[in-house]
């Protein structure tokens, strides 16, 4: 007995029974051990649970307990106040024990059996004779058999796999007296359908050491094994990749030790094989510059992975590559060493391509640029000037010179320089060759070349003004048709040689050059005859109005003069003549008739080679007199405008414009057989606008100076040209013609009025 109740005994005697049945006994006892599985509670009663704190030692036996119980003031003052005695209340307590214990155990093994439902592996066990006695949920999904069918069968016929016939892992696991773990099967299940599968086998023993069933466990491997299958697939293409990129894919540790590299990087650093590079190269060594390693460090430890990382290499060799790195930055899982794997692209022939390219944009950038100087300047000292400084430029030189060949002078003129010193003018030929021979072929003898992309460097110098001779110039020759026409002059150092690409631009510059420096002269020769042309024509026309104001003036003057003469002679012998001879009278009428119709069409005449009243009373009047001559004779409908003259304008446009009134008319009348004529002469400043159109016939515009009829049309679009206007003519068959006609002129302020 504990001491705690020997202690009480006296007051449990003392108390009330009533007390006692209602109260558990850590209340009555003041109990203070509240460690006790039962201490605060009051619906159980405390010799039901076997680890209580009222006796010296705890025990997990409850009949063991309950011995210790039977000496308990408490039980057996409950004991002997229970209605039907001592003898039924321990009988009682007996029965309620083994109800709550067979409570306990359904409990656990229904929580066992959830466990098992719940695992996702498949699960059976079986008897001493093989046959299943329990299959799980996850078993019934593998497999495909329900619980209900499978209960009962052998486990080979649920496998359905020959290995169960003679190498069984149940019988297995007993022989060898130990588990057999992770043994894969190919199983069928109820469908027919093969499935992979992994289990482990365990036999149950009793006390006595009889077999009493076995425990199999197994789990599907399908979605493990196509795992398994998609990994090594993926393996296989990215070894195929690492092994057939054309690029280097490397991965290397911190401290630059080359980890590993595929074919393509050992080719591309000049070995032979791995193993080679490997033992002979750190990563370090591929940088031209070490510095760069340094900063290529910082960049991937700072973001974890650099793109494009362009940086020069160099191969086993020490030639330079250009290349561009992309990698990553990691730790390795096993060793969780940081190390860098990435693709490096060799790039040396892009950059060359590149610098190719960039190179060939300058040179055409020179082409286009003498191009563009063509089409905005005819000096030819300009476009000398512009091409000597771009190729100055793009051969990195300071000086230089280009020279023309004067064929009539046979010598050779210097057109433009720079950085140059200029050339002596007192000496008759200041300019000397290296090869003399090749002076007189070119500048003084007339030879012809043989067309090519270019010709071979000659050597020459000039004499200064300081009577200083120049160091030897490198000189390229300018062609046109297989003739010389100049040549480049460049003070290169004796170091610097030129490349094939720079002296083929030197050749296809000079063959260029040479084309447009003789169109360049053909077309000063052109504008000079022209501008000869063009003093000709104005001289002609003024010659044709001169001629044609002697004409109408001796027209005026003396045959007028004689006509009347005629007359007043006629008048006389008539007055002698008697009046009985009619008939001589009549024919002396008759003369006089005649010479008056002499006198009007050569008044007609003159006033037509050179109207007086033109300059008498200005433009205006004259043509308002010619345009009624013309309505009456001609029955043409002829409409006339002047419009913002307030005075009058220089003589010489108003002869001009009464010509082309004339001329134009004259067309209408005789060609195109129109009924209304319209003109207009519109002084709008800084242009005199010349208007005229008809309804006539019309003709095709694109015939002009094609036939004789339209000889009159050129003269009026020549004379519009030398004042510096513009002649349009727009004509088609059937619809009529309009001649527009736009002539300068200068401020009336600057001009006298006429009157």
């Amino acid at each position: 007995m504990s001491s705690l109740l020997e202690n009480h005994l006296i007051n449990l005697a003392l108390t009330p029974q009533a007390n006692i049945r209602r109260n558990p006994c850590w209340k009555l006892l003041n109990c203070t051990k509240v460690l006790c599985p039962i201490h605060g509670k009051s619906d159980i009663d405390c010799w039901l649970e076997p680890r209580t704190h009222c006796t010296t030692h705890l025990t997990e036996d409850y009949f063991e307990k309950l011995a210790g119980c039977l000496a308990c003031s408490y039980f057996r003052a409950r004991g002997t106040n229970f209605f039907k005695g001592w003898n039924h209340f321990v009988s009682d307590q007996l029965h309620r024990y083994n109800v709550k214990a067979l409570e306990r155990i359904y409990q656990k093994e229904e929580s066992f059996i959830e466990i098992l439902n719940r695992i996702p592996d498949g699960l059976f066990t079986t008897d001493q004779e093989w046959r299943i006695t329990y299959f799980n949920p996850a078993a019934e999904k593998i497999t495909g058999f329900s619980a209900y069918d499978a209960v009962g069968m052998y486990c080979k016929d649920v496998f359905k796999n020959p290995i169960c016939e003679y190498d069984c892992a149940l019988k297995r696991a007993v022989a060898e007296g130990k588990d057999i773990h992770n043994r894969e099967y190919l199983i069928k299940n109820i469908a027919g359908q093969k499935i992979p599968i992994i289990c482990s086998t365990s036999a149950f023993y009793d006390s006595t050491g009889k077999i009493t069933g076995g425990l199999e466990i197994f789990k599907d491997t399908s979605e493990l094994k196509r795992l398994q299958e998609e990994v090594i697939k993926r393996e296989r293409k990215f070894r195929r990749i690492f092994e057939g990129s054309h690029d280097m894919i490397y991965s290397t540790n911190y401290p630059g030790k080359i980890l590993d590299i595929n074919p393509a990087g050992i080719e591309l650093l000049g070995f032979q094989n791995k193993d080679e590079l490997l033992e002979a190269l750190s990563a370090q060594d591929l940088y031209f510059n070490s510095d760069d390693r340094n900063r290529f460090l910082q960049t991937i430890n700072a973001e974890g992975f650099v793109k494009d990382f362009e940086v020069d290499f160099k191969n086993r060799n020490g030639s330079p590559l250009h290349v561009l790195i992309s990698s990553r930055r990691y730790e390795n899982p096993k060793t969780g060493e940081v190390e860098y794997e990435g693709i490096i692209k060799d790039i040396t022939r892009r950059k060359q391509a590149e610098v190719e390219i960039k190179e060939r944009n300058r040179e055409l950038s020179i082409l286009n640029t003498i191009a563009v100087a063509l089409n905005h300047t005819m000096d030819l000292k300009q476009i000398l000037q512009f091409t000597l400084r771009d190729v100055l430029k793009i051969l990195r030189l300071k000086s230089g010179a280009l020279f023309l060949i004067d064929r009539e002078e046979k010598k050779a003129v210097l057109a433009v320089k720079h950085n140059l010193p200029d050339m002596a003018d007192d000496q008759a030929d200041p300019i000397s060759f290296k090869d003399e021979m090749l002076k007189k072929y070119l500048i003084e003898e007339t030879v012809s070349f043989t067309p090519k992309p270019t010709f071979p460097v000659f050597q020459m110098r000039y004499t200064s003004k300081k009577g200083q001779q120049l160091p030897w110039l490198a000189c390229f020759l300018i062609t046109f048709k297989g003739r010389g026409v100049g040549f480049f002059a460049l003070q290169k150092p004796a170091s610097q040689d030129l490349n094939q690409r720079e002296l083929h631009l030197l050749g296809s510059l000079g063959n260029f050059l040479g084309g447009a420096i003789e169109n360049t002269r053909l077309l000063d020769t052109i504008q000079q005859h022209r501008q000869e042309l063009r003093q000709l024509t104005e001289k002609l026309f003024q010659s044709q109005e001169e001629e044609r104001r002697r004409i109408a003036r001796e027209l005026h003057d003396e045959a007028g003069q004689s006509l009347t003469a005629v007359k007043l002679s006629l008048d006389h012998l008539e007055e002698k003549i008697e009046s009985a001879d009619s008939d001589l009278k009549t024919d002396i009428s008759e003369i006089r008739k005649m010479v008056k119709r002499t006198s009007s069409e050569i008044r007609r005449l003159s006033y037509h080679l050179h109207p007086t009243l033109l300059i008498d009373l200005g433009l205006e009047p004259a043509l308002n007199l010619y345009f009624n001559e013309i309505e009456k004779h001609s029955g043409l409908s002829i409409e006339f405008h002047m419009v913002g003259f307030d005075g009058r304008i220089s003589p010489d446009i108003e002869t001009v414009l009464y010509r082309f009134s004339q001329e134009t008319l004259t067309n209408v009348l005789k060609h195109a057989g129109a009924e209304t004529f319209r003109l207009s002469i519109i002084k709008s400043y800084p242009m005199i606008i010349f208007s005229a159109e008809d309804d006539g016939f019309g003709f095709d515009d694109q015939i002009i100076g094609k036939d004789k009829q339209s000889l009159g049309l050129l003269g009026m679009r020549e004379r519009a040209s030398l004042l510096g206007g513009t002649f349009n003519l727009r004509s088609t068959p059937k619809f009529g013609t309009r001649i527009r006609i736009e002539i300068p002129f200068a401020d009336e302020s600057s001009h006298e009025t006429i009157h």
